[in-house]
């Protein structure tokens, strides 16, 4: 379904935050019109690992990213393409940037200019520590260095004194990318109402602390600050099944700690002292009840032990691996995939994780650098 066909959105990107967030609106039926450096193109056109020589733009760090697109060479830096890029403006609804901090000032396109030119046009910037005026505005960011300012790295780990993680590589551009979708969808619809576009300001590290609601509004009502290692708030944790694979549970109220231990015979534990708050079984997590937990499962394999525990109404599920998310049935019924490139070249990727109307994204394609330069430029200066 293309609910957003007959917007167009002109894209200064590279790399993931900005990518994504117009991969979605193509997605939606938006025209993206992606404006890449002229021979050079996105920096992750070139990445491995990718599937022949024949399609080099079908490699693993572009495709996720740049589906449905359409892509013109354009160097908006030099005055014939500036005034070319300007001309494009006025055809287009929205323009999405995540290019270096400052770009857009330092191109001849500073968003207030634009306001005055382009009053209808929706402006967004994707930056690591916002557009506004400050200290951190010229800092350069990428994914990991997003998770360790915002606080996501100080949580992930089991060792409360051991080395800070990462999240899987991405997580905060893709937040970011999304985040800033859902902001240029707002701006949409106000400017229906109002007439005039407005500036969609996207901070990755805003993004970054605001994900982590829960741990700071936790530490707003007590005063701790949580870290990495056992949740102290929530029964949380996962347990082995008698097939050596893992299951996931999460038992936050009185109603499921109740579920659990009829499912797996364990009633003992309801009367135990030590176990009568949400907050003490929290902290019993690892040393009593996944111990009891595995106890109760080593006959059973994941599947089985998951589903004993779902029949009674206590979520639980088990952990999967990349290879069987692709190949999940459930995934699958959705129509999650869809197909990039042709013949031998052909993947399947996820689209916007959306049905409307029990429909999902169009199948696409991945343009070549530059593609559609002649079509757009050298033609009419009009929507499709």
């Amino acid at each position: 379904m293309r609910l957003l066909e007959g917007t167009r959105v002109l894209s200064l990107e590279q790399y993931i935050a900005g990518p994504y967030c117009t991969s979605l609106l193509a997605d939606a039926g938006a025209e993206v019109i992606k404006v890449e450096q002229p021979g050079v193109g996105d920096p992750r056109r070139h990445y491995e690992p990718r599937t022949s020589d024949h399609e080099p733009d079908i490699n693993a760090g572009y495709v996720p990213y740049n589906r449905g697109k359409k892509s013109i060479e354009l160097d908006v830096r030099s005055p014939d393409g500036l005034a070319a890029f300007e001309e494009l403006l006025d055809t287009a609804d929205i323009l999405v940037c995540n290019l270096r901090p400052n770009f857009l000032q330092s191109a001849g396109l500073d968003p207030v200019r634009l306001r005055n030119r382009y009053p209808r046009l929706i402006v967004c910037e994707i930056t690591g520590f916002g557009a506004t005026p400050g200290p951190q505005r010229e800092w350069p960011a990428f994914d990991s260095v997003i998770q360790a300012s915002a606080g996501l790295s100080g949580l992930l780990g089991d060792d409360p004194n051991g080395a800070p993680l990462l999240a899987p590589m991405s997580t905060m551009d893709m937040l970011a990318g999304l985040y800033a979708g859902l902001g240029i969808l707002m701006a949409l619809q106000g400017r229906e109402r109002s007439g005039a576009g407005v500036h969609v300001d996207t901070s990755m590290h805003d993004v970054g602390a605001a994900f982590l609601m829960r741990p700071l509004t936790l530490f707003e009502f007590t005063g701790v600050a949580p870290t990495r290692g056992s949740d102290a708030h929530s029964p949380v944790g996962a347990f082995l099944a008698g097939d050596g694979r893992w299951v996931s549970i999460v038992i936050p109220t009185q109603q499921m700690w109740e579920r659990t231990c009829t499912v797996i015979g364990r009633d003992d534990l309801l009367s135990d002292p030590e176990l009568v708050t949400n907050e003490a079984r929290a902290s019993a997590m690892r040393t009593r009840i996944i111990p009891a937990l595995e106890e109760w499962a080593e006959s059973m394999d994941a599947d089985a032990a998951a589903r004993a525990l779902r029949e009674a109404g206590q979520p639980a599920g088990v952990v999967s691996t990349i290879e069987q998310v692709r190949h999940d049935p459930r995934l699958a019924s959705r129509g999650l995939f869809v197909d990039v490139g042709e013949g031998k070249d052909e993947i399947r990727v996820p689209r916007l994780p959306i049905l409307f109307d029990g429909q999902g994204a169009d199948v696409v394609s991945i343009a070549g650098l530059g593609q559609h330069t002649e079509e757009i430029l050298e033609g009419p200066m009009r929507r499709e």
